[in-house]
């Protein structure tokens, strides 16, 4: 996270930071990063809402009986949550300086603490985060603990932690919005300032990293480490049951393959924001300089993370396939039908060329 506001230089933000280099095509590195981040935005708002979508309506919903799925589903929405907040936080798609900041005083200064201090992109990507980790978690028990998993697992214990989680991460990023402030006489009125640098502030921020991402990172890592090597090196006992009982070797197989999907992109996810907190603890720490190249490229990694996981999805689940093919069948449907009329009577009004030569022939 950004926390370090240098008055000096007057800086406030990555984006309003670039360069302001003129390419050959016409823009700056700037507008390019504008583009950049309006594209990956719109990624993760139109791929997550599909993610969302096929699991509550495919196969009559059937899909939300499962905790897995009723764990990515929210975290699909925390994802598309987080692609419109980039849209609404300034210096992401529009630029800081022609943002159309509240005019009101009191208002602006919660715009600023909320949306501008970038506390809402922080709490649906933390919220993210401890998703995977709980996705973690109830893969190493569908995989450790097969017959125990539907006495464990049950939709309403994840139904009850889903909700527990969206209040829980209005907290765990509260750091993020007291580092910023209100300045009506500035022209950007949203300006940050020193804070993770300074007691208590480094005590406080490298604390909640230690809870919202580096402790759910290790946990994370470790579920996997340990499905990996049950998967890998299957003691007697686990090969003799699934054996000996096809229904219960269905079963795992099942969950082997949601498990590698799971895992695919939990990694994904996490090598996306790993770069931008170490770096930011490192430099709360004073290890390290606070430079904007390695702060746009570990940003542009944040954003990046909320649009991975629907390919992944897609690219490694075959009842996600089934999913987006139903879904989007009647779209395509339609435009096919669409293009074959546009393409028998091109010009509305007038007959199509298959009609004329079948009037033509008629005549004769």
């Amino acid at each position: 996270m950004e926390y370090l506001y240098d008055r000096t230089a007057n800086r406030s933000n990555l984006s309003s930071e670039a360069p302001q280099i003129l390419l050959r095509n016409g823009l700056t590195i700037r507008q390019i990063l504008h583009i950049i981040y309006g594209i990956l935005a719109f990624v993760s708002i139109l791929g997550n809402s599909l993610v969302f979508a096929i699991i509550t309506t495919h196969r009559r919903g059937k899909m939300l009986q499962s905790s897995n799925n009723l764990l990515i589903a929210s975290m699909a929405m925390m994802d598309m949550m987080t692609g419109i907040t980039i849209y609404a936080t300034p210096t992401f798609v529009f630029p800081a300086e022609t943002y159309p900041y509240p005019k009101n005083p009191s208002a602006c200064e919660a715009f600023c603490r909320i949306i501008a201090s970038e506390y809402l992109l922080f709490y649906f990507g933390f919220g993210s985060v401890i998703t995977v980790t709980a996705i973690a978690v109830e893969r190493w028990i569908a995989i450790a603990k097969p017959l125990s998993y539907r006495k464990i697992m049950t939709t309403k214990r994840v139904k009850i932690f889903i909700s527990i989680l969206w209040v829980f991460c209005l907290f765990i990023s509260v750091d993020v919005m007291i580092q910023i402030k209100y300045e009506s006489n500035n022209t950007i009125p949203c300006q940050r300032y020193d804070f993770a640098t300074r007691q208590p502030g480094t005590t406080i921020f490298l604390l909640l990293e230690v809870v919202r991402l580096f402790f759910p990172v290790l946990l994370t890592l470790v579920c996997y480490a340990d499905i990996a090597r049950r998967i890998l090196c299957p003691s007697k006992v686990n090969t003799l049951n699934l054996t000996s009982n096809r229904v219960i070797g269905i079963r795992y197989k099942s969950k082997r393959k949601v498990t590698i999907m799971s895992a695919t992109a939990a990694l994904a996810f996490i090598s996306c924001w790993l770069p931008n907190e170490i770096y930011f603890s490192l430099t709360a720490l004073n290890q390290t300089i606070y430079d904007q190249t390695t702060i746009r490229i570990t940003k542009s990694l944040i954003i990046l993370s909320s649009c991975l996981s629907p390919f992944i999805y897609s690219a490694t689940n075959e009842e996600y396939r089934k999913g987006l093919r139903s879904l989007l069948s009647p779209l395509w449907n339609s435009i096919s039908t669409i293009c074959r009329f546009r393409y028998q009577n091109p010009f509305p009004g007038s007959k199509s060329k298959s009609m004329v030569i079948s009037t033509s022939a008629a005549a004769l």
